[in-house]
């Protein structure tokens, strides 16, 4: 190899970044739209809440909410490539995973008794649901890159 065919550093990291960002895009586009996780996070955090305020029967049917949301993912899905599942997920994404579900617990001890006093309860939920399932997407798309960065060819 001659010194013309040796890309100089700028031109290396240029490339490097051209590769990072069709990696990164290419997972991403794979994973769920950001759009879907808040509104999951939403739907989640409606049906948890309204636990106490609404007669239990008609809150044992809260979850049809999710209906919607699995037919929109189907939809979605079939317009995509099929998503390559990660390997190993990372501590951050385990340590979210565990708040949510240590959140998820916690509020069944918080049972309102009117309207006026969900509303906190489904902002708070809305907030720690929806970051939760935010950073974990990041965390899945990261770790997915990661692991293909390490696959041999």
């Amino acid at each position: 190899m001659n010194n013309s065919q040796i890309p100089s550093e700028r031109e290396a990291a240029s490339q490097l970044a051209t590769a990072e960002e069709a990696a990164s895009g290419t997972v991403s586009a794979t994973e769920a739209p950001g759009a879907f996780m808040i509104a999951l996070g939403i739907a989640t955090s409606a049906i948890f809440s309204l636990y106490g305020v609404i007669d239990i029967a008609l809150w044992y049917w809260s979850p049809v909410l999710y209906v919607p949301l699995i037919a929109w993912y189907a939809y979605w899905s079939r317009q995509r490539p099929k998503s390559r599942p990660a390997l190993r997920h990372s501590g951050k994404y385990i340590a979210v995973m565990l708040f949510m579900m240590l959140a998820l617990q916690l509020c069944t001890f918080w049972i309102p008794q009117t309207w006026l006093f969900a509303i906190p309860k489904f902002l708070a939920l809305a907030a720690v649901f929806t970051g939760s399932l935010w950073i974990m997407r990041r965390e899945t798309i990261k770790s997915r890159i990661k692991d293909g960065n390490e696959q041999a060819i």
